[in-house]
């Protein structure tokens, strides 16, 4: 029973509203005794029906305050007044000629009830308890010293008993009912966080899997292209820097390759110069992890479009789909069969498109084992964890063509 509300809000909201509503109850009690008291004292001239209307409209003025102002104060104040107002209607009602016999009659029972419905300071099933039991208790004591007083019989009084009874009801159940809800609330919020955990697992282990893996494979590849020999001291520099960077706290994270000194894309000895280099702004993202990456292949790499366009994304995007084009030359280099691959960069429509394009032998992507993760991690895991989409076109003898996707901005 929340109401749709959350946790820390459904327990006030509750009990305030269910205190509302016994006040609005203690309130008709308490009119239906003014109106009693007035039409006593109107049509038979006793002046004891204007006493109880005046102890009775006293009392709801009071309960007012109480639902207006909730604090200890007021409530205990309330209270009192009520226990007095208990007192001085049994000492009236008692006398012997109303000829009431005991004190379990209707006229008493208006101003005990409305003394158990006093709500109170507070909020929480126990604390609207401990209010009402002490209000029940309060008007029992006034009604038994009120019958002594006036010589009458006293006797428990079966409708106070009733609303009492049943606000006790109430309120247990109340409070029963929002444990009940805070358990599952606690344990939809657990599963929820489980599955933010997950998420957050499976996305750390995607970046780790294509890491290692285009690292690896990367390095492979540059030692093939380079042939026999000693290996070229910048490649053997960049072997040595992505161990590090493995066997380090950050090796899930992408890096793209630190510019070399002299200002020149890397590549192996050996290798054949790539036709473009990366924009000469330092502060734009540029494809230099995928230039690089060719060099080390032995790939001629020619491009066409502006690579100023990727200066649209932000430098984790911009990194991600480095790393992702790296790894189509990577595939390039080793399944084509080809010395030359064709990159086509644009903007469109918000997004910023790649497309790496060769004429080599081909592929059917169905053939591709399941436990090959070049193009599933290293290139559609990447974009697609970057909001983008990867689209691969493929036909054996004729050559492969990876058009590459992802929205402008992001990290």
């Amino acid at each position: 029973m929340t109401l749709g509300l959350p946790g820390h809000l459904a327990r006030d909201s509750l009990s305030r509203a269910l205190a509302h509503a016994g006040h609005c109850a203690a309130w008709v009690c308490l009119g239906i005794a003014v109106i009693i008291g007035v039409i006593g004292a109107t049509s038979s001239g006793d002046p004891a029906g204007w006493t109880g209307a005046v102890l009775s409209a006293v009392m709801a003025v009071l309960l007012l305050l109480v639902a207006r102002y909730p604090t200890v104060t007021l409530t205990l104040i309330y209270l009192v007044a009520g226990t007095g107002t208990v007192l001085a209607v049994t000492v009236l009602v008692m006398d012997p000629a109303y000829r009431f016999e005991t004190t379990n009659n209707v006229i008493l029972a208006l101003p005990r009830v409305a003394l158990i419905l006093v709500g109170g300071a507070g909020a929480g099933s126990v604390l609207a308890i401990t209010w009402a039991a002490l209000g029940y208790g309060l008007g029992e004591a006034a009604s038994f010293l009120g019958a002594a007083l006036a010589g009458g019989v006293w006797s428990p009084n079966i409708a106070a008993a009733m609303a009492f009874g049943i606000l006790v009801v109430v309120r247990t159940f109340d409070g029963v009912s929002r444990r009940s809800d805070s358990r599952r609330e606690t344990g939809l919020h657990r599963a929820s966080q489980q599955t933010r955990e997950l998420a957050i697992r499976h996305d750390y282990e995607l970046r780790a899997t294509a890491r290692l893996h285009d690292t690896a494979l990367s390095h492979l590849v540059a030692i093939a292209a380079a042939g026999s020999g000693p290996v070229d001291e910048r490649l053997r520099d960049g072997i040595r820097a992505d161990l590090g960077l493995i066997v380090g706290r950050d090796w899930a994270a992408d890096h793209g390759q630190g510019p070399d000194t002299d200002g020149a894309i890397g590549r192996a000895a050996g290798a054949a110069p790539t036709t473009i280099s990366p924009v000469s702004d330092d502060d734009a993202p540029t494809l230099e992890q995928a230039f690089s990456t060719a060099a080390n292949a032995g790939l001629d790499v020619r491009m066409t479009g502006d690579l100023a366009v990727l200066g649209l994304l932000g430098p984790a995007r911009a990194a991600a789909l480095d790393a992702a084009v790296a790894q189509c030359l990577i595939n390039v280099a080793r399944h084509a069969g080809v010395g030359e691959v064709e990159l086509a960069i644009g903007f469109g429509s918000g997004d910023v498109t790649v497309a790496v394009m060769d004429s080599g032998v081909g592929f059917d992507e169905r053939e591709v084992p399941e436990d090959r993760i070049g193009l599933r991690t290293s290139i559609r895991g990447r974009i697609e964890q970057e909001g983008g989409i990867v689209r691969l076109w493929s036909t054996k003898g004729v050559g492969t063509t990876v058009v590459l996707t992802v929205p402008e901005g992001g990290e």
